[in-house]
């Protein structure tokens, strides 16, 4: 199995670093999940199916420890999500007791995907860096969607994350600790730094990782006065 997957993942690797296709986000990602609905769509690619949802799986873990932290009751709250892909968080924040979910894609295949498999939920597709996030949301899930964002898109999309929060929400995202180069056109990684070009940085919190997930922030108005 794990020769099977190499053998997909370095051509598939090699092609990315040396031709360099141009990155439109809605061709990438309406491409990959026509293709399938699998980790190989949104997950690391260097790892096969087992390998990603241990990878997931620790993250996983690492976010509901931050919810119980910040006492966060799923059961009464709505969650936002931006970039819901496969439906991997839905799912959690669905066996969480979450009752008002709307998750959002740029795929319209995703899209059509998610609502088969979760008829009680609510799925659009919108471009986050584009379009305004209608309401106001206790939670907001961006789970490894910031780095498929650049330039003045990803400050866009963060502005309209800012607009949808009320004084006590929590938002939630991956990031890079430290500045590093990408050689893939579809990766561009952004630290703590970029995300306080828009929240104020008494707002942003590094949530700790005591099951080794990936770097996460939490962003919220309430770090900011000591809540």
């Amino acid at each position: 199995m794990r020769v099977m997957h190499a053998l997909r993942w370095w051509p598939s690797l090699l092609k990315d670093l040396v031709l360099k296709p141009r990155y439109d986000p809605v061709r990438f990602w309406e491409r990959r999940h026509a293709a399938g609905h699998t980790f190989w769509t949104v997950g690391r690619r260097a790892f096969d199916e087992t390998g990603n949802e241990e990878w997931y799986g620790r993250l996983a873990d690492d976010l509901r420890a931050a919810f119980s932290r910040d006492q966060l009751d799923l059961k009464t709250l709505s969650v936002y999500e931006i970039g819901a892909g496969i439906g991997y968080w839905t799912r959690l924040v669905c066996d969480l007791g979450c009752r008002k979910y709307e998750g959002t894609d740029l795929a319209g295949s995703a899209v059509a995907w998610l609502r088969s498999q979760f008829s009680s939920y609510s799925f659009e597709v919108r471009d986050a860096a584009t379009d305004s996030i209608p309401g106001l949301w206790d939670v907001i899930l961006m789970m490894h969607v910031d780095e498929h964002v650049h330039g003045e898109r990803f400050t866009g999309m963060l502005r309209h994350v800012k607009a949808a929060m009320t004084p006590t929400s929590r938002f939630f995202t991956t990031y890079a600790p430290v500045a590093k180069p990408s050689g893939l056109t579809y990766v561009e990684y952004h630290t703590r730094e970029d995300f306080a070009r828009v929240f104020p940085d008494a707002w942003i919190r590094q949530v700790p990782q005591p099951n080794r997930g990936d770097p996460m922030l939490a962003i919220s108005a309430a770090y900011g006065t000591g809540r």
